[in-house]
């Protein structure tokens, strides 16, 4: 499935709402990868904004499992003023609320103050590295769908000593603007893992992403780095960096996740 643009026609209007039909293939334990649900959720809420205004921040909460097959989706436009957008999304199946997320659409202001973000972190190259393998019912199914090669830190379920690390990415399949970024900021799994000595779920709860870059070409490895910034009483919670191909800041997210240990 390709994660771009083409998502918000493939919304379909059904009866006062939309529909989508939301692809096998790409399950995270019970319910679709996030990245993919956050996508959607981003693709209905930009059919409702002006073209020119851009996606920067979206905050996404993944109420109940989703299920492969047909979503419905509701879309609010809360405010719309002169240079931002308040959009919130409410996705559902068998009339069951299972996410909803708060967007935020904006006019970029050109000439206003200029702060940059740190660079990428050094490492091996991707090409260096190999990619991490996709083993059915010990790896998400959604990985076949990425191409990750791990360059520092500790791997889930390693025992190692150090919540953080960093690596290259990238979708098999096209995807670009918006949606492709917001659903690669998900594919990671959490740096907590890599502490753990034997395998356990976690789940994300709640998530945040900034949208910073989007390049027009996703065919090359974007870098990420990873950390978890707090955890305890079984939450967790994490932040992460993403680098576009050609180095620049693309986006950030901050992660709740529950962990099952």
């Amino acid at each position: 499935m390709e994660i771009d643009a083409t998502l918000r026609e493939r919304w379909k209007a059904v009866d006062g709402a939309h529909e989508l039909e939301l692809p096998a293939g790409w399950m995270q334990g019970r319910s679709v990868f996030g990245g993919l649900t956050g996508a959607a959720c981003v693709a209905l809420g930009a059919r409702h904004v002006s073209p020119e205004r851009v996606l920067r921040t979206v905050s996404t909460q993944l109420i109940a499992p989703v299920a492969a097959g047909p979503v419905r989706g509701r879309a609010v436009v809360v405010r719309e003023g002169k240079g931002v957008s308040f959009v919130d999304v409410r996705l559902s199946q068998d009339e069951r609320d299972v996410a909803s997320a708060s967007m935020v659409f904006v006019t970029p202001r050109h000439g206003s103050l200029v702060v940059p973000a740190a660079a990428a972190p050094d490492g091996p190259g991707p090409e260096t590295l190999v990619d991490l393998p996709y083993i059915p019912g010990f790896v998400p199914e959604f990985t076949q769908n990425v191409q990750m090669r791990w360059a520092s830190g500790s791997v889930p379920f390693s025992g190692g000593t150090s919540p953080r690390f960093h690596g290259y990415c990238r979708f098999r399949d096209h995807a670009g603007d918006a949606e492709g970024i917001v659903a690669m900021l998900d594919v990671w799994p959490s740096p907590t893992l890599g502490m753990l000595t034997k395998p356990a779920f976690a789940s994300t709860v709640s998530w945040t992403a900034h949208v910073h870059h989007v390049p027009r070409s996703f065919d090359g490895w974007f870098t990420f780095e990873y950390e978890t910034v707090a955890g305890a009483d079984g939450f967790h919670t994490v932040a992460g960096r993403l680098f576009a191909p050609d180095g620049a800041f693309a986006g950030w997210t901050e992660q709740l996740v529950a962990l099952f240990d």
